[in-house]
């Protein structure tokens, strides 16, 4: 647990929805004045009684009704304005923390499973929702009505009060240091609810795989120890838990043991009435129930706050990939690329890149060929700043791309990548993203250029659910909608990454024609092993172990016979 975690949480979060929490707090104060008043009406009503005043019979009914249709409302309300305030607060913290997320740096998003992400979002904002609104509303509450309880029976009997006092802060520091340890074991919990949430969302994306191989036995296994440890955690959290009802209950009765003692020694000795007494009593019973609450508001508040420390973790995480204090904004870009002398390793990895050099001018279509794991896919990710190079420059129009404010960079480079990813909107919505602002033409015309004629056999067309990923269409559906999308977009270089592998001979013969049709006006780098996709590039770049191992046109790299006349040769055989 982080210094200042639940300061900085009230401070943040809390503080500012304050209107929320002090019209509860007033109506807290409103229902622990009414609690007052039952304390001191029942006093006066057992002395009425005792020397047969009519009132007890007159007075003290109107008196307890009138509390009871004041209690009952501030009660209502308190609750509903403190829950206004935390479901407030809690937007604002889930804004950031996904926004700090999806902002911040692809190598963390790449870092850990998704699955784990997801469970901050469910169970770790339940847990500090609840927290908050145990917060919120019992604090206020409790503290009050066991404080006008307090005033009640010191202006009642001050000594049987000091002595409760005295004995209950004592006797409440276990529950204090029960507490502590649900914290520790909540954050443990948590973090293996996370790894599994990532476990049962592999098992069922990978569902082809596991058909296919028979695995559901393994993945049953997998499945099975997670669950078995979720619940070993969740056991000791509720041991923890049970203990703090019994806990309070044995004080409570050891305290109202001696209390019955002490009060029943001084009411026989005259020191107190019979109706201050039961007064006494009534006070208690109103205060018991508070404490208990705070008791077990304890333990809520550790689980809350080990998921906020969780939640901050995310938060707080230093970006690396960040606009420069001086970077500038390329408005449009010609679309000329050079990469200079490139280095880069991913995290834990070895070199992707060694000492690369390539560039690409103004309207050229260029190749990347090479082995899987030769760096071709690296090139692309270092152009779109998604990692910053160890040594070397990545340049886009002669800038830096370090020097160029994100947006600007990545708005003048669009990219369809191999896995051509959909979002769960409709067709025409997935293309339109690539244009926000493109008219209805536009949109049919780039689907037009990247084959898509598939769209109007759908069954609803163009307003047909593309489904999460784009499940509900092929994979060749999928990246001709990709291909789309970047089509439409003005970003003047295009990055093909593997963008026709998933079609058929024939789409993949229209999509060539189309991006024929736009050669010359952007610049276009495409990664592919097919021949028929690269053959007609202005040039080609042949990549190997991160480096630039020969370059030139079709034609002069097969009358050289080195590497590309190689795999050339053992693709057509």
């Amino acid at each position: 647990m982080r210094p200042g975690l639940s300061r900085r949480f009230v401070r943040d979060w809390l503080v500012p929805q304050w209107r929320w929490f002090a019209l509860g707090t007033t109506f807290s104060a409103v229902t622990a004045a009414a609690a007052y008043g039952y304390a001191q009406i029942v006093k006066l009503a057992i002395d009425w009684l005792n020397s047969a005043d009519p009132r007890v019979f007159t007075v003290a009914p109107l008196a307890i009704v009138v509390l009871v249709f004041i209690r009952a409302p501030s009660s209502y309300g308190q609750t509903q304005a403190n829950n206004t305030g935390v479901q407030r607060a809690m937007i604002h913290l889930q804004d950031a923390l996904f926004g700090s997320l999806i902002e911040g740096d692809f190598a963390r998003l790449q870092a850990s499973a998704s699955g784990e992400y997801v469970s901050q979002f469910t169970n770790d904002m339940a847990l500090i929702r609840e927290a908050s609104l145990r917060l919120a509303t019992n604090l206020a509450k409790s503290v009050l009505t066991i404080l006008a309880s307090i005033i009640f029976m010191l202006t009642t009997d001050w000594a049987l009060t000091l002595l409760l006092v005295v004995v209950y802060p004592i006797a409440f520091w276990p529950v204090v240091r029960l507490g502590e340890r649900i914290r520790k074991t909540s954050r443990r919990s948590q973090e293996q609810i996370g790894a599994l949430t990532a476990q049962i969302g592999e098992a069922f994306q990978g569902a082809r795989t596991v058909k296919a191989y028979g695995l559901e036995d393994y993945q049953r296994g997998r499945a099975l120890a997670g669950f078995s440890e979720r619940s070993r955690l969740y056991m000791k959290i509720l041991g923890n838990r049970a203990l703090v009802d019994p806990f309070l209950e044995a004080i409570g009765g050891l305290a109202a043991a001696g209390l019955f003692a002490f009060a029943g020694w001084r009411a026989m000795s005259g020191a107190s009435s019979a109706g201050e007494l039961v007064g006494f009593i009534v006070a208690i019973a109103a205060a018991s129930p508070e404490v208990r609450a705070l008791g077990t508001l304890n333990s809520v508040l550790g689980e809350g706050l080990a998921a906020a420390d969780r939640v901050y973790a995310a938060i707080d995480a230093k970006r690396t990939i960040v606009d420069e204090p001086d970077a500038v904004a390329l408005d449009t870009s010609e679309g000329k690329v050079d990469l200079v002398d490139v280095h880069f390793s991913y995290p834990g990895a070895s070199p992707a890149l060694q000492g690369l050099s390539l560039s690409a001018e103004p309207g050229q279509t260029v190749a990347l060929v090479g082995a899987s794991g030769s760096g071709k896919s690296t090139v692309f990710n270092v152009l779109l700043r998604l990692y910053d190079v160890a040594s070397g420059s990545v340049k886009l129009d002669g800038h830096d791309v370090r020097g160029l404010k994100l947006s600007s960079l990545r708005r003048n480079i669009a990219l369809v990548s191999q896995d051509a990813f959909l979002f769960d909107a409709t067709i025409e919505e997935n293309i339109r993203l690539g244009h926000p602002g493109a008219t209805e033409s536009e949109i049919r015309d780039a689907a037009q250029a990247a084959a898509c004629d598939f769209i109007e056999s759908l069954p609803q067309g163009w307003k047909t659910q593309a489904g999460e990923g784009g499940r509900n269409l092929s994979g060749g559906q999928r990246q001709r909608v990709a291909l789309a999308r970047a089509l439409l977009s003005k970003a003047p270089v295009l990055l093909l990454d593997e963008a026709t592998s998933a079609l058929d001979s024939e789409s993949e013969s229209r999509v060539q024609a189309a991006l024929a049709n736009i050669a010359g006006r952007k610049t276009i780098l495409v990664i592919a092993h097919r021949l028929a996709t690269v053959r007609r590039a202005d040039r080609i770049f042949v990549i190997d172990a991160g480096k630039v191992i020969e370059s030139g046109s079709h034609d002069e790299l097969i009358a050289r016979s080195g590497a590309y006349a190689r795999l050339a040769e053992l693709q057509l055989s």
